[in-house]
This record gives C-alpha cells, sequence and structure tokens, in this order.
C-alpha cells in the first residue's frame, strides 16, 4: 500500500510515535485512515490515555490526537476521517483534543460541523535558519542577563549520559509533576522512547549540570527538521543558579548546530488564562503563533464528573 509524505508531517504523527504510545503504560495507540485504490488518503494516530485504574476507565479516558489528522489538503479526506472517528471513538472516551502544530484555520468549518469546537493556544517557534547570533538578538535583555547568571553560576549543559542519567532526568521531571498534580507517563515510557528510536536519534535529552550533578532537563523530539520541546524540568534547589534559562537557551544551539530548520517550544497556553510557563518561553524571542485546539466532549455528564475526580485526586496526591 502508498502511503505519501504528507504536508506537515510530524513526529506525533509517526510510525515512531506509535510505538512509544504501545509500549507505554496508560497510553493506547490507534490508528483511522482513508483509503482509495491501494493509496492511503489520509490518516489519524491516535492517543487514548488513561493514567489512572482501568476500572475508571468510563470517567478517565481521553483522546489526544497531537499534529494531525493529516489529509493533504483535501476537505472530504478530512470529513471522512472526523465522521468514522466520531462513529468509532465517541463512544470510548470523554473527550478528544486535537492539537494543532502547525494552521488549520482553513478547515475550521468542517471540524465544527463533526461537533470539534476551536479553543485558542499559543506557541511560539524559532526559525533557526536565521541564525544563532540573530536569534540571541531576539532574546529578551532579562533572559540575557538570566543565562548570563547561570553560566557564571558553573551551569554546564551537554547530552546526558543516557546510561546513567536517565533515570535522573526522569526523578526530576517527576518531582516537579508531582508539585504540580499532573499525571506524567512513567519511565519506562520514556525508556522506551530511548530504546526504539531509529539511528536518526529522534529522542534526545539536554542536560544541565553543576558540579557534575545533573539539576535539570530537556526532553527533545528531533524530526523533520523540527526540534520539540517535549518535557522539561529543574530541580527547585538550584532554582537560583538558572538552569532552565540555560538549557533552553542551550537546546536551542544545539538544534542550530546539528542543521535542524525549527525550534518548537511545544506549546504556551490558552492566551485568556495566566501562565507563568508562557512568559518564560515567550522571552527567547520566537515568533507566536495560536494554532489552537479542537475539542469534541463526547460525554457531557461522565465529564463533569471526571474534573470532579481529578480535583479529588489532586487533593489526596
Amino acid at each position: 500500500m502508498r502511503i505519501p509524505k504528507f504536508k506537515n508531517y510530524n513526529v506525533f504523527q509517526s510510525h515512531y510515535y506509535y510505538n512509544i504510545l504501545d509500549s507505554g503504560k496508560g497510553t493506547f495507540p490507534s490508528i483511522i485512515s482513508a483509503e482509495e485504490n491501494n493509496s492511503v488518503l489520509g490518516f489519524i494516530l491516535i492517543n487514548i490515555q488513561n493514567y489512572f485504574s482501568s476500572k475508571l476507565k468510563y470517567i478517565a479516558s481521553r483522546s489526544i490526537i497531537s499534529g494531525g489528522p493529516l489529509f493533504g489538503g483535501n476537505s472530504d479526506v478530512l470529513s471522512f476521517l472526523l465522521e468514522n472517528y466520531n462513529k468509532i471513538y465517541g463512544r470510548k472516551v470523554l473527550y478528544t483534543q486535537i492539537r494543532n502544530i502547525f494552521s488549520n484555520d482553513n478547515y475550521d468549518s468542517i471540524y465544527e460541523k463533526y461537533s470539534f469546537e476551536k479553543i485558542d493556544h499559543l506557541n511560539y517557534v524559532i526559525d533557526l535558519s536565521e541564525g544563532i547570533d540573530k536569534i540571541w538578538h531576539s532574546v529578551y535583555p532579562k533572559r540575557k542577563n538570566e543565562i548570563r547568571k547561570g553560566l557564571k553560576e558553573g551551569i554546564k549543559v551537554n547530552e546526558i549520559i543516557y546510561v546513567s542519567d536517565m533515570i535522573v532526568a526522569y526523578n526530576i521531571l517527576e518531582r516537579i509533576y508531582k508539585k504540580a498534580k499532573l499525571p506524567l507517563p512513567e519511565y519506562g515510557f520514556f525508556k522506551n522512547a530511548l530504546e526504539i528510536q531509529c539511528p536518526k536519534k529522534i529522542f534526545r535529552v539536554i542536560g544541565g549540570y553543576h558540579d557534575s550533578i545533573l539539576v535539570g532537563v530537556m526532553f527533545l523530539l528531533c524530526f523533520e527538521g523540527r526540534v520539540y520541546n517535549w518535557y522539561a524540568a529543574a530541580n527547585p534547589e538550584y532554582y537560583k543558579k538558572y538552569p532552565n534559562d540555560v538549557i533552553t537557551w542551550q537546546s536551542i544551539v544545539w538544534s542550530y548546530e546539528n542543521g535542524f530548520k525549527y525550534f518548537d517550544f511545544g506549546g504556551a497556553g490558552n492566551p485568556a488564562k495566566e501562565y507563568g510557563v508562557r512568559e518564560f518561553k515567550r522571552k527567547f524571542g520566537g515568533t507566536e503563533v495560536n494554532y489552537g485546539r479542537y475539542e469534541c466532549i463526547h460525554k457531557p455528564f461522565a465529564m463533569k464528573l471526571a474534573k470532579t475526580g481529578f480535583k479529588l485526586w489532586q487533593k489526596l496526591n
């Protein structure tokens, strides 16, 4: 069967990402496709998530579709995919969220037809072809000073030593997610991301060290000329040494030096809501985009129960 290379093909709609999801706990990948004359006209890689008990599947499963659907700009194919998606998956999950990483504004009416509401969601993207000197010039003065302070404090940035530092890197992430009371995939999810990648080294981890101690990390997905900031965190005990500032800047430099075209900050939240992370990302001078998200609530009553249950889970954890 012939599968064309679709415009906006991305890591979240790739066989690599499917394999990561398929090997993780709490993630259940699936694919729906549109085919004609033995050719694929479009497809959606679906990530059904349930990080809680399987007994709570009815009120704990959601579908996240990052970077898709892919449909070659054919409105009829998109309609076919969304119609059949709702028929098959609308009964299986509370809600579906399509996380755009490229503009889909021309197709808003089609998404609306199939009960998907457009929600604003910002992001920042750096065009690495501008050159590192011009990119540095665009960084806000305060952020530059914090990068300089971090370097002066002795933060050194390199790819981590994967054999010994991978679990440490995860522990840093886990600590921050627990503090924020947000679910995080288990360690095996990220370990699998490292182990199943092809020789192109799609999954990379940039680490910030202080006196040879790993104090901060950025997990990157590197695919088709684009580097995605997937997960990032630092040890709060070292915040005064500015590891996040230095690691982020050096990850941008690393992306430029390794020949990538874009550095994608991976989302900056809804502009109507305060979000400290957005301010942090904004001050690295990338282009602000609002590709938004499409969201469909399939089970409104169960959704209310789930929100109440999630707040209870946050109080207990």
